[in-house]
Order: structure tokens, then sequence, then C-alpha cells
């Protein structure tokens, strides 16, 4: 086929032609390019299987694109693409083009290994079934068409996979973006990966507790991030600022108890030696300043006591070369051997660790200790499952992506073991059979540039996994009664578990990626305020939180700026962000509110 975007192979599919021609484009490293086309029939449950094997390839091949004729539209025809990390476009625009990035970006967004298209003549939803952390999936407009495809890296420190999608043609009520969702959450539970929060939280009361309960985190201490300091030693360490000792939190639970508030899950930021961020991967001595073990031990009994679950916050991703356990083995590598640094954070230089020495070196032994403390909850993990899996070319410890996914997934399932659960900041599900929580699904989803070719943001990731892994749904949700109107909308437009941060706030550089509001307890004032703040989330929450448990079923735009969030027990979330009144089922949900229908 001569020109890429040639839309003559569409227009096969509308007369009902069986076989799709699917385009194969080899990039070779001297970035000349090759195309074949194959012809791939759908099988008897209307799934079309396109494998490339490695052995077959060209010799010098960089990358692989794969691209079938049902995978594109023409501009101007109904429809829409979605793509993993949430967002969905129609086909209005003459030229553009957006990448979600796999192993061309250290910041992944494919969270999970699937896109989809709907046009006038087919509906699907691709599920990438090997090579997942090898690809960057490809939106573009160009030449009179959309297209949607991935491109698979196939050199280098990669897994010697063959490649295989497949992509499921949906038709009837599975033919819209909620149907790719449930096609999606079928497969995994059918082969066993993950199991639903309702099964999970028979035998596990703390994933029970924590489905009903709101999230507390409280940044106890830290560091200026990002720091003055590059390298850090005892001596030139800067000094940890002191925002909420141990007995202070334990005033935050009793202004909690005293208002109403009689579940929530507290997790506590920072309580490590020198703060959040502050020595990774050292955790221990518990930090001076704020109490130390000796008023930590009491803290979290008296927390269990009045009913909270509680829980703290480790990092077994990144480390600072000032850690008492620090050794340059535990980095990942680069190609050239050098150790992998992106970032600087409270502790100084941020090495990110190498997922096999990180749990051979600190597991189980780390976590038995934090759990010995008393902890008991969904105990949380920084980073995990916010980053694409690295690749580590240190030959004593090699790692490519897949292989990281596996040793993090070991990780989160030592947690779970020693405290009951497991939470991370993002979601990555190659976790998903052990991650109990996501902090934030999409980063930046609400203010965030948006790139022109996308329409909106939708809950594609909680269509797949709520009811099997709890979750807040934006970075801008966090302390969501501090906030405008619409983002406490979206909270509910997409079943959010609220959570709620003191001192979210603390970058010396302003960069405040969970908003502009705070909750702060310096004063009984602030704590008053505060307390107020979390009383009205915790009675929002009373009547939703049952949807914690429920797949969901559908999501949908009902009328203008009107949407329709419906659960497998029946209920419905109707979000009207109209400037009128919208009526459904004999009532009237009001402008800038939501309702719940059961």
């Amino acid at each position: 086929m001569k020109k890429l975007w040639a839309l003559a192979p569409l227009f096969a599919w509308a007369c009902g032609a069986v076989a799709a021609q699917v385009e194969l484009t080899y990039t070779f490293k001297d970035k000349h390019e090759e195309k074949a086309t194959v012809a791939a029939e759908p099988d008897a449950r209307g799934v079309v299987t396109v494998t490339v094997r490695r052995a077959e390839l060209p010799p010098g091949v960089e990358y692989v694109t794969i691209q079938p004729d049902f995978a594109r539209a023409a501009i101007g025809e109904e429809g829409y693409y979605i793509t993993p990390d949430g967002f969905l476009g129609t086909f209005r625009l003459q030229k553009g083009s957006y990448t979600v990035p796999g192993p061309s970006g250290f910041y992944g967004r494919n969270f999970m290994p699937i896109f989809g298209m709907k046009n006038p003549r087919a509906t699907f939803v691709a599920i990438v079934a090997t090579m997942r952390f090898e690809y960057d999936l490809m939106v573009r407009a160009k030449d009179g068409a959309y297209s949607i495809a991935p491109r698979f890296l196939v050199s280098g420190f990669v897994p010697p996979d063959d490649i295989t999608v497949h992509y499921h043609l949906l038709s009837g009520k599975d033919a819209d973006y909620a149907g790719m969702a449930r096609t999606y959450r079928n497969h995994q539970l059918a082969r066993g990966v993950c199991k639903p929060i309702k099964e999970r939280m028979k035998t596990h009361a703390e994933l029970a507790y924590a489905a009903k309960s709101m999230e507390v985190r409280i940044r106890q201490g830290w560091k200026p991030a990002p720091s003055p300091v590059l390298e850090q030693t005892p001596e030139t360490e800067p000094t940890m600022k002191v925002a909420v000792t141990f007995d202070r939190v334990g005033d935050i639970l009793d202004a909690f108890e005293k208002a109403g508030v009689r579940r929530a899950e507290i997790c506590l930021v920072g309580w490590n030696q020198k703060g959040h961020d502050g020595r990774w991967p050292q955790i221990f001595p518990v930090e001076e300043t704020l109490g130390g073990e000796a008023r930590l031990r009491p803290l979290i009994k008296k927390a269990r006591r009045m009913g909270y679950q509680i829980v703290g916050h480790t990092n077994s991703s990144d480390g600072y070369s000032i850690a008492d356990c620090w050794d340059p083995d535990l980095a990942v590598k680069r190609a050239d051997g050098t150790p992998f640094s992106n970032a600087v954070w409270s502790g100084g230089k941020t090495y990110a660790l190498c997922p096999q020495r990180s749990f051979e070196r600190f597991y189980p032994r780390d976590i038995q200790k934090v759990a010995d403390l008393g902890f008991r909850g969904l105990h949380y993990i920084d980073v995990i499952t916010i980053l694409q899996p690295p690749r580590c070319h240190d030959p004593l410890h090699p790692c490519s992506s897949k292989d990281s996914a596996i040793w993090f997934d070991r990780i989160l399932q030592a947690c779970k073991d020693h405290i009951g659960g497991v939470a991370s900041e993002g979601a990555f599900d190659f976790a998903c059979g052990n991650l109990d929580y996501v902090l934030y699904v999409y980063f930046n989803g609400l203010s965030g540039k948006r790139n022109p070719l996308h329409d909106r943001v939708i809950p594609i990731w909680q269509l797949v996994y709520n009811g099997i892994i709890l979750s807040n749904p934006f970075t801008e949700t966090v302390n969501p009664t501090t906030k405008d109107a619409m983002t406490q909308l979206k909270l509910a437009e997409f079943n959010g578990r609220p959570i709620f941060y003191f001192y979210s706030q603390f970058k010396a550089d302003n960069k405040n990626w969970m908003g502009s509001t705070d909750l702060r307890c310096a004063t009984e004032e602030e704590l008053t305020e505060a307390t107020g703040c979390l009383k009205k989330g915790y009675d929002e929450f009373e009547a939703l939180a049952p949807l914690q448990l429920e797949f969901m079923e559908q999501h949908e735009q009902v009328a203008a700026d009107v949407f329709r969030t419906a659960f497998s027990d029946g209920s419905e979330i109707i979000t009207n962000y109209g400037a009128s009144a919208f009526p459904y089922k004999g009532k009237s949900v009001p402008s800038m509110r939501y309702a719940l229908f059961k």
C-alpha cells in the first residue's frame, strides 16, 4: 500500500469484508522505513490477532508500527479514539499528533495496555498482550485521516518476545468506550490477574475498612525540595521543617472524633528519618524531632483504639547518597554504566533504585520493622505505579522494564503480607493483583495543558478498575471540599475515594501539583477549619461509599454538560456542569451539582 493514510480499505469493512488489512511499518536504525501488508481475520469471538515474530524481523529494525485498516477514520466522521491515560478525541482536526509515551519517556502514561476507536465501520479495543512496556501509542491526524497505532521498540535492551496485539471488535451495547473498558476488565478477571474488592475484603479486613473510609495524609516534616545540596552528608544536610509532631497527630484525631468523623485511614508522611524524601532507602530511626519511636508507638495505639486505620509512607524506588545504607550498586544504571538520576528532592540528587536490588536488600526485613511499629492498613509506597518501570543495564542485576515490573509487584506483595494492604501513587496496572488504592489516576488531568486533539477526559481507568482498586481520580481532587464546584463534581463523576492532605504544599519552588488550597494545623483555628472541610467530605462520602465495591458499567454524556455514571448495583450518578437544572427520572439535578439515583 503506497499511501499510508489511503482510505480505500476502510470501505471494505463497510461492505462486509471479513479480513482486515494490517500495515506493518519497519523503522530501521538508519531511520529509513519499509512497509508490509498482511491480512488478519477475526476469530469466532470477533477478535483480530496480530502477531509479529521477533525471529522474522528484518535485520537492523528498531521499531515496528502496527496499523490495521479499521483503526483509521476520515476527518469529520462520527466517532472517537480513546487512550489509556484517559483522553477521548473526536475526528475534527485536519492535523495534529499525540503520543502516549512508553519507552520514549521516563514518565510513561500507558497505564493500561489498551487503546480503542469507534468509527462508522468498526468499534474496537486493542489489548497489547506482549511487550506492554515497549511501545509508544501514536495518534495522528494527517492527510485527511485519523489513525491510532502502537510503535514497538524491538532493539536494544528489551525482552526477546514476539509482539501480539488482540483487537476486539465490538458491537451493540458494547460499541462505545464503556464497552471497551468492560472488555478489558473481563479479560483481566478471566485470566485471574486481579479480583474484585468484594471478594478480597472477605479475607482482608484492612481493605474492607479502607473501602468505606476517606484517606487522610499528614505530611509531618520535610527538608527543602528541591534541595540546595545535591549530595548531602550529615554535616551539610539542610534542616528539616517540623510541621506536625506525633502528639499533634493525636490532636488531629481528637478533633476528628469530636466532629463525628468516625472512620478514616490515616497515612503518616515523613515519619521516617529526616522526613518526607529525607534519606531513602533509609527508613529508621523514626524521626526524633517528631517525637521518635517513643511517641509514634502510642500514637498508633491511640488511632487504632479510636477506630481509625493508620499506616505509614515509604519509598522503595528512590535513593539518596546520604542514606546510611547507600551503595552505588543499588542504582539503576544507564547503558553507559552511569547511575540514573533525573530529579532533585529533599534528600538531594535522586537516584532511581533498581527494583531487583531494592527487593533483595530491603525486603522483607525493613517492611517487617515498619509493621512491628503497629501500622495496619493500606501501606503506602511512593512512586512505584506512576512511572514506567525502569530498565537497569547493570551487568550484575540487569532488568528490562518487564523484569522491573515483576520485582515491583513482589515489593507490593510483601507489604500486603506484613501490613494488610498496599497503595501507591499512580495507575500502572501491572500491579493490579496487589494494588488496593491509587493516590491519583490522572496527573494534572483537570488543569494541565491539553493536547488539541483531545476533547475531554473520561474515566476509562475507572470503568475497568472501579470495584477492583480504590482510587482518587486526579491530583486536583485532593482536598476536594476546599476546591471549586467543578473539581468536586469531577470527584463524584469519576467515583473517587476522597483524599485529604495536611500540608500538601511543601515545595520550595511552589510547584504544588495537588492544587492551590491546603489543610494546616499549626493553630487551633487552622485545625478547626481543616476538620470542618474533612467532615463535609466525610458526610458526602457516606452516601457514595458503597459504590467503591461496584463495577462502573457505563459512563456517557446525556446532555450538554451533563454526564451519567452507572454501576453494577443499578445506582447512577448524574453530574450537571450546566448553567440550569437538569431533569432526570422525575427529579431535578441543580446546576453545578450531582445527584445519586438508586
